[in-house]
């Protein structure tokens, strides 16, 4: 969250923004968060998924979901689009670019959900109970169950759909000069 003093309208701009993510978090049960084009918070995380946090609870949870966040960061900067992708934890996850003047300053990363691989309920465990493993988490069957239990099967329309409506939404709110000021142009 920007901590410099900003005018009224990139408060304003601010205000809503969180606003409409933490809206947009609860409707489709995600987490969201926007950051600018170093990957700096411009936004507090909205929708925070149980098992997201026991992931980041661990040392090497916090480091994976880094290091895929900044090769997330640098495939939109490359591609100047929105990517979608799996989670180092195997969460279906997007990014959708902040532009302006058609470069990025910034991105509105979401994760939540699933892709159904057509994987049961026993093949969920075995993987989930792998990473819960690899990861040092201490309490398997807590995890297990908001890993396989709480998170619900997501198809690439539907993570697309949700990146098209945060754009669109983002852009109605945006005003160039509350971006700039924001996004550290």
């Amino acid at each position: 969250m920007p901590e410099k003093q900003i005018s009224e309208e990139a408060q304003w701009f601010l205000r809503n923004l969180q606003k409409l993510q933490d809206d947009f978090a609860e409707s489709v049960g995600a987490q969201i968060v926007t950051t600018d084009k170093e990957g700096n918070l411009v936004t507090k995380m909205s929708g925070a998924q149980r098992v997201c946090q026991l992931i980041m609870a661990t040392e090497k949870g916090k480091e994976r979901c880094s290091n895929a966040y900044k090769t997330a960061l640098s495939l939109v900067k490359t591609m100047k689009e929105p990517a979608f992708m799996d989670c180092h934890a195997g969460y279906a996850s997007l990014w959708v670019p902040i532009k302006i003047k058609g470069e990025i300053v910034g991105s509105i990363t979401g994760c939540g959900g699933r892709y159904d691989r057509g994987e049961n309920s026993e093949q969920l465990r075995e993987k989930f109970s792998k990473l819960a493993d690899e990861l040092g988490i201490s309490d398997k069957e807590d995890f297990l169950k908001a890993a396989v239990d709480e998170i619900r099967p997501v198809t690439e329309e539907e993570m697309k759909k949700r990146s098209e409506r945060l754009a669109k939404l983002v852009g109605i709110l945006a005003e160039e000069t509350a971006l700039k000021e924001l996004f550290g142009r």
